[in-house]
């Protein structure tokens, strides 16, 4: 499994914005080849997000990234966050249960 990582600095008004975008986008994201799940985490202050998309191999995670970057590109826009980092890894371990949805 892979996974591409974006780190934003934003408000927390820039964060609400940035999750109501991030959910309009989760149907796209649903039909993209290799998709296998997000998780978005932000500080205490909402001064900093992380959000992590899953994929299932390098070929899904190369597949998606130009739409990725893209995309991050707009929400960042958008919400009035500014993108610190966009980063690609291989998930090389991971140990818990599914969340099953979201939050």
């Amino acid at each position: 499994m892979f996974a591409r990582v974006h780190t934003v600095e934003t408000t927390a008004d820039g964060h609400d914005r940035g999750l109501e975008l991030v959910q309009e986008i989760l149907p796209w994201l649903r039909d993209c080849r290799g998709y296998r799940g997000m998780l978005r985490l932000a500080s205490p202050d909402r001064s900093r997000t992380i959000m992590i998309s899953f994929w299932a191999d390098e070929d899904a995670l190369s597949e998606s990234s130009g739409a990725g970057r893209d995309l991050g590109e707009l929400i960042t826009e958008a919400s009035g966050t500014e993108r610190i980092a966009l980063e690609d890894f291989e998930v090389t371990f991971f140990e818990g249960e599914s969340l099953g949805g979201t939050i």
